[in-house]
């Protein structure tokens, strides 16, 4: 049972197994299954002539599961977190490439490979927002509260700017377009 076991040991073999999304849900769902399995057990055992109170040793049972559960989601909002903060510096990363004036032939290339970037990139990048909401839709329902105003921010807002970007991109391609032959004049 969960007291027999060491959490980080636990969690060290859990990461071995390279969970998916999928195993951290079952995982916690078997937590809450404990829970209610804990709240079914009876307030009075009666044997014989005893009487047995297990309002104390529900208590402490529902405090350790609570403890496994908690230490589960955090692993999970941990990882959640570097996937969001991973891709929220990608695109910062190629939002500074394209926000780069094209006044030579050099920024002018800059450019263009930012712009190819994000075409190259598109479908990989729109794939990433779906396990990352799926992560932290799971996290806020075993896990409430474990976010600061920013994560939250940029969770809901990470697509949003990914499109901005996407839009940027094409103006600023279409820009470049309209004074292709002015640097072709300089070549």
């Amino acid at each position: 049972w969960l007291w027999n076991k060491n959490m980080d040991e636990e969690l060290k073999a859990f990461h071995a197994k390279d969970p998916q999304l999928e195993d951290y849900e079952a995982r916690l769902r078997s937590f809450e299954q404990n829970i209610a399995e804990i709240d079914l057990i009876e307030e009075h055992h009666q044997i014989g002539a005893l009487s047995l109170k297990t309002e104390k040793v529900k208590e402490s049972l529902r405090e350790w599961v609570e403890k496994w559960k908690f230490r589960f989601s955090k692993d999970l909002h941990k990882k959640s977190k570097a996937m969001l903060e991973n891709l929220m510096d990608e695109l910062k990363q190629i939002q500074l490439k394209i926000d780069k004036p094209a006044v030579d032939i050099d920024s002018l290339g800059s450019v263009m490979s930012a712009l190819e970037e994000i075409r190259k990139k598109q479908s990989d990048i729109s794939l990433q927002f779906k396990p990352i909401t799926d992560m932290y839709n799971l996290v806020e329902t075993y896990f409430a509260d474990s976010m600061d105003k920013e994560e939250s921010y940029q969770k809901e807002n990470i697509k949003k700017q990914w499109d901005q970007l996407v839009v940027k991109a094409v103006q600023v391609r279409n820009e470049l377009q309209g004074q292709q032959g002015t640097y072709k004049l300089s070549l």
